[in-house]
Order: structure tokens, then sequence, then C-alpha cells
């Protein structure tokens, strides 16, 4: 990373997910048009971090296209990408601002992957990701194998029909597994959706704290940055934002924004 980059506020994991909160509060149902176009401007102005398929789908964006329309074509373009885990890295703030809403959540978390990431399997584990996320924040277990159960239960046909098995079977995966064996550090898809999904899914499942918890994942390695943001933000659903080490809110860029809006969709959470 050069250092021009390393210096602007916030990367994209983060970026997005303050971006996605904002929009998030200014109407009760997602807007994914003006969601995508906080992101233009966003890579216009930082994008630090951006990956290649969002990128690619924004790149469609500021030449006039739909968010569904570019999300297609950048899908179609990155054949050997095209299931990358932005849409699951950034979904937190959905979990937060529906968490009392099983179908505004399931919808807003569909909506918000679809902006850039057209692949069935990037929208229904960014699905998976943001109802655990949902229960941890109400203070119950996570149960793996009936999330998974429920994704088995959406059916369809053809290619919807292996995605959604794809994203069962992985979801069944995490049940009882170590870090370790979730193979964080595999060259071949260390940015994939699935990965990203069963990061998460792992971490509602452990007993250790906010600190260790994330330190052990980022430490497996892999697409370190969102496997230890989403790690975070799990630890953070389940033991609150006292359980954050102040050494590690010291290194990040206003904070206070981001307490704003965390405070603003659990206000208005539904």
């Amino acid at each position: 990373m050069s250092v021009e980059e390393r210096d602007r506020p916030w990367d994209d994991d983060l970026a997005q997910a303050a971006i996605l909160a904002e929009v998030l509060l200014e109407s009760e149902d997602l807007d994914p048009e003006a969601f995508a176009a906080r992101l233009v401007v966003w890579a216009r102005e930082n994008g630090r971090g951006i990956g290649g398929l969002t990128q690619s789908a924004i790149d469609e964006l500021a030449k006039g296209r739909s968010s569904q329309e570019a999300a297609r074509v950048a899908w179609e373009r990155n054949a050997m990408s095209n299931a990358g885990n932005g849409a699951v890295m950034r979904c937190p703030p959905v979990a937060l601002r529906h968490m009392r809403s099983g179908a505004h959540l399931v919808q807003t978390a569909r909506t918000s992957a679809l902006v850039t990431h057209y692949d069935a399997r990037c929208e229904w584990s960014t699905v998976v990701t943001a109802m655990g996320l949902a229960t941890c924040l109400k203070g119950e277990p996570v149960a793996v194998q009936e999330l998974a159960g429920a994704v088995e239960a959406i059916g369809g046909e053809g290619w919807l029909a292996d995605s959604i098995e794809q994203v069962a079977e992985a979801t069944h995966g995490v049940d009882g597994a170590t870090l370790k064996a979730l193979e964080l550090d595999d060259p071949v898809d260390m940015g994939f959706t699935l990965k990203a999904m069963q990061v998460a899914l792992w971490c509602m499942t452990q007993s250790g704290g906010f600190e260790q918890t994330v330190v052990a994942v980022v430490n497996e390695g892999g697409d370190t940055d969102t496997n230890g943001a989403l790690a975070g933000a799990v630890m953070g659903a389940r033991h609150g934002a006292s359980s954050i080490p102040s050494r590690w809110l010291g290194n990040i860029a206003d904070t206070q924004r981001l307490t704003a809006l965390a405070d603003g969709l659990f206000e208005s959470s539904r």
C-alpha cells in the first residue's frame, strides 16, 4: 500500500459500511440508487482498498447505468472473481437498522448486496451474515444449522439453486469447525464471499472476548482487513462497544461520526 493510500481516512470495509449506514438513516427502505451514487463519489474521492469487482461495478455506475445493471455487467466481465466479499463486509449496518424485523432485514440485505454484487452467492451470504448479526444484537445465540436450513428452504432452479446450495453448504460447514479448518489463507478463495460469511458465523459461536477473537482471525491470514472487520462487527454486536480496546480506537479517524451513525441506526431500528 502506498503512503498516500494509507493516509486516507478509513479503508473500503469501514467506508462502505458508513456510507450504507448514512443511506439507511435517510428513509425507511434502502434506496439502491442513492447508495450507488454515494459509492461513486467515495471511489472518486478516496477509494482506499476498494476490491476489483466493486470497482468494476462502480465504473459502470459512473457511466450512468442503474445499480442492478452495473452490477450485472461487472459480474459478467469478472468471470474468475464474480463472488467477492464486498457485500458481506459492509452489511453490519443493515442488521442494526432492521434487527427487529426479519422481512425488512432480508430485503434490505439483498438490496444492499445487489448494488455492486450481482452473484446470488453474494446476495444470500449477505443475508445470512446480517441475520446472524441481528441475532447477536438481540443477545440471542446464533443457531448455525437453523440458518443453513433457512437458506436451503429458499429453493430455486438452475444457477440460483446451485448458488443457494453453496451458501447452505458453507453455512453448515461452520458448525463445530476450528478457525484453521476454514483455511482463510487459501490463495484461491481468500476474497470469496462465502469465506467472509464463514468468518462472521464462526465468530458468532466462539466463547472468547473481543480482542482475543479478532486477533485470532487476523492472524490466520487471507483477506485480513475484511475478515478482521467482520470479526470486529460480530464481537461488538455480542459484547458491546465497551469491549473494543481503547488503543485500537485511537487509530481510527472520526470515531464520533461512527458512534453517531450506530446510535442513529439503533434508535431507528425496527
